[in-house]
Order: C-alpha cells, then sequence, then structure tokens
C-alpha cells in the first residue's frame, strides 16, 4: 500500500513538472490586475485616514473594490480559458492556490477586522505573510525560483509592517505590491509573450 502511494505521489509530481516545462501556465495578468488594483486603493485608503475621512466610508470603498475586483477577475479567468490552448494539471493547481489565497485574504481583510478580532493596522503583515506562502508555492509549481525569492520580500516586510504603529504602513504596503506584486506581474507577462511567440514561429 504505502509502495504504491509513493508511486502515485511521484507520478503526480512528474506530471506537475512536465506541465510545467511545456507549457507558460501563469502569463501574469492576475499579478499586474491585482498589483495596480490594490496599490492604488492602498494610495487611497492612506490619504483617506490623513484627511480624517470616515472609517465607514474607507470600509466601503475597500467592499466595492473588491467586489467589483472579484467580477472583473472572474472574466479574465474565463476569457484565458477560452484562449489558453492546453489545461494543464499545474494550472489547475495553481488556479486552486490563488483561490484560496484569495478567500484567505478576504477573511483577513473583512472579516477579522467587523469582528474585532485584531486592530484593522495588522491586517497589512497579515496579508503580506500569507502572499508570501502563496509566492513560495507558486514558484514551486512552476519551478520559478526567482518568484520564490518574491516570497522572501513578502515574508520580510510582512514581519517589519508587525513592527509599524502608524498609517504610513498603508504606504509602505503600497509600494511592496508594486514591487512585488506589479512588476513580478510585468515580468511573467513578458515571459508569456516571448514564449507564445516562439511557438507560433515554430509551429510556421
Amino acid at each position: 500500500m504505502e509502495i504504491n502511494q509513493a508511486a502515485t505521489e511521484l507520478s503526480v509530481i512528474k506530471k506537475i513538472m512536465e506541465d510545467s516545462r511545456r507549457i507558460n501556465i501563469d502569463n501574469g495578468i492576475h499579478y499586474i490586475f491585482w498589483g495596480v488594483l490594490v496599490s492604488v486603493t492602498l494610495l487611497a485608503n492612506y490619504f483617506m485616514v490623513l484627511y480624517k475621512v470616515s472609517l465607514n466610508y474607507i470600509g466601503l470603498m475597500w467592499m466595492i473594490i473588491m467586489i467589483a475586483g472579484a467580477v472583473a477577475g472572474s472574466f479574465i479567468n474565463k476569457y484565458q480559458e477560452r484562449t489558453f490552448r492546453v489545461k494543464t494539471y499545474a494550472g489547475r493547481l495553481l488556479g486552486s492556490l490563488w483561490f484560496a489565497s484569495g478567500v484567505s485574504m478576504f477573511t483577513y481583510g473583512f472579516i477579522g477586522i467587523i469582528t474585532g478580532a485584531y486592530n484593522a493596522i495588522y491586517c497589512c503583515p497579515i496579508i503580506a505573510v500569507s502572499l508570501g506562502i502563496s509566492y513560495y508555492t507558486s514558484g514551486a509549481i512552476q519551478q520559478i525560483r526567482w518568484l520564490q525569492y518574491v516570497a522572501a520580500g513578502w515574508w520580510l516586510g510582512g514581519w517589519a509592517l508587525f513592527y509599524m504603529k502608524s498609517v504610513h504602513i498603508l504606504l509602505v504596503f503600497a509600494i511592496m505590491m508594486i514591487c512585488f506584486q506589479l512588476i513580478p506581474g510585468i515580468v511573467l507577462f513578458n515571459k508569456s509573450k516571448r514564449e507564445e511567440s516562439a511557438l507560433q514561429n515554430y509551429e510556421l
């Protein structure tokens, strides 16, 4: 029984590795989309706090933008599913990872704060550490080592944010989103375009 289980686990790992080598399973669109959306919202939140806008309005802003983002993200998913030629096991695994990550971040950002489980200021470092887990796992699935190094940036930044006790945590977190989310997304997008172009040339 143990031998059969080990063989099954090895076959799954082998399939993920083959999928990752055979096709680019992440073109970075979601990294770019959420990187821009969240960093802009963080900056808006930062200035709203500085100008003493009611927290109720700030919370409503986040709720509306995140729901709109989730809806837009689902349309992006459907579009990509129609355009991708091959659906791989690694791709499905990656989608499940980021879906679970999104649910976790929603929980930290809304449920945890609404219930008063912790001070809202700690939402940013908690989400940063959570993103580190997702990036590290994503890098392992895709066999992209530098993406795992990005995870270290999220972890180190998240630890530093725990020591900050001011509104400036929002500004720092926005900068982290640009550095560790938006820029990696652009790199993945460019990589995807190069591989797509090379594949088209090969088929010709």
